[in-house]
């Protein structure tokens, strides 16, 4: 039994570690997803101002604003993207392993749980029939476990002589 429990706590460790490390990596995605938007907030206010004034001159008001906010998305969906590629750690792998293996051992020891219980089974099953057919015929019991010492008894001395 303490070896159950010792595999249920490994189990729970792993689950606990796969757990952390997808919310060690969601944090991080938040967290570029934040900085990035505040990063978009403010440099798109200063670069979409900077970017059209030196475009209205040469290519004209409409053109400079477009021109501005096509570069604007085009930084906001590197940052995206980026964010979106962070990946879990390598222990995350061997937090796995660990979890399956424990499990499989847990799987392992219930089946030889119930192979025990159903020992266990037919042979209070067998009892019982002993017991029915004894309280039913207790001379043919008593009959039968007597004969058989007194019958070989015979059998070895008849033999010898």
């Amino acid at each position: 039994m303490d070896s159950i429990v010792r595999t249920m706590r490994i189990i729970w460790r792993a689950e606990l570690l796969i757990i952390e490390a997808k919310l060690s990596i969601a944090a991080k995605r938040i967290g570029a997803a934040a900085f990035a938007g505040l990063i978009f907030v403010f440099g798109l206010g200063m670069l979409n101002v900077a970017g059209f004034f030196a475009l209205e001159a040469e290519i004209g008001p409409v053109n400079a604003a477009l021109g501005v906010a096509v570069a604007d998305f085009l930084v906001a969906a590197i940052l995206v993207l980026w964010a979106k590629g962070q990946t879990t750690a390598p222990e995350l792998g061997l937090a796995y392993e660990v979890r399956d293996a424990g499990l499989k051992e847990l799987e392992d020891k219930a089946g030889e749980i119930q192979d025990e219980v159903e020992s266990v089974r037919d042979e209070l099953l067998a009892l019982k029939d002993s017991l029915v057919s004894f309280s039913k015929r207790p001379l043919d019991a008593s009959i039968a476990t007597l004969l058989t010492p007194i019958v070989t008894l015979l059998i070895k001395s008849l033999s010898k002589k």
